[in-house]
């Protein structure tokens, strides 16, 4: 519930942004495949639990390079181990 409450805002936005896009409107390539591959996502899984997953990883691998950040930092500093 917690969850549903914080990603429906997110749902909301992505929705109204859609809606804006005028139906003569030329996407790149690019786009329209990157769309199809998320439709194709959607229909396996719920968009909350999607965005969950995606969130989950993206702030995994920040975490991580913020880590190796900082232990660079902290390794160039002498006597320090």
């Amino acid at each position: 519930m917690i969850i549903e409450l914080l990603c429906t805002p997110i749902f909301f936005l992505f929705n109204t942004i859609i809606t804006f896009i005028p139906s003569g409107f030329s996407i790149p390539d690019w786009a329209v495949s990157f769309i199809s591959l998320i439709q194709k996502a959607l229909f396996f899984f719920p968009a909350d639990v999607l965005i969950t997953v995606v969130a989950v990883v993206v702030f995994n691998f920040g975490t991580q390079y913020i880590w190796a950040i900082v232990e660079w930092v902290y390794k160039k500093i002498p006597g320090v181990d």
